[in-house]
């Protein structure tokens, strides 16, 4: 048989297996939307939502933890909760309170901190399940 007869039969079955077998590989489509409009988009996701910042208002009135912030102006404040149902609130410094697992306030930060988790926002980078209570 002639060799260059048979390269070429091998070559047309190869290609014609692979073409066959392997799926085609898919694309990257870019959408109709310019640079700035998904970046708008994403941008408004991270925004947190008209009900969180009601609950943070809540919890910014409360006695306990206005005092608490008037004794740590300027450091940042997170919300933990606790394997007892209670909550924890910590400060940059290293201050602590604990607020009881019966208290109107341990449910809203409980309410709070579940909505900054399902949202996505106001989560602390530095103190991993902890919630930031920004200012």
């Amino acid at each position: 048989m002639n060799p260059i007869l048979a390269n070429s039969l091998v070559n047309v079955g190869k290609s014609l297996i692979d073409q066959l077998s392997i799926p085609p590989p898919s694309q990257y489509k870019v959408g109709n939307k310019t640079f700035s409009a998904e970046l708008d988009n994403v941008a408004s996701t991270t925004h947190i939502n008209q009900s969180t910042n009601s609950l943070r208002q809540k919890l910014m009135q409360d006695p306990a933890i206005q005092s608490f912030l008037s004794n740590n102006a300027g450091n940042e404040i997170y919300f933990q909760k606790r394997a007892d149902g209670s909550s924890q609130i910590l400060s940059s410094s290293g201050d602590a309170i604990t607020i009881f697992r019966d208290s109107p306030t341990n449910t809203l930060i409980h309410q709070y901190f579940n909505q900054c988790v399902r949202e996505g926002v106001c989560q602390s980078v530095h103190r991993p399940g902890t919630v930031l209570l920004k200012e």
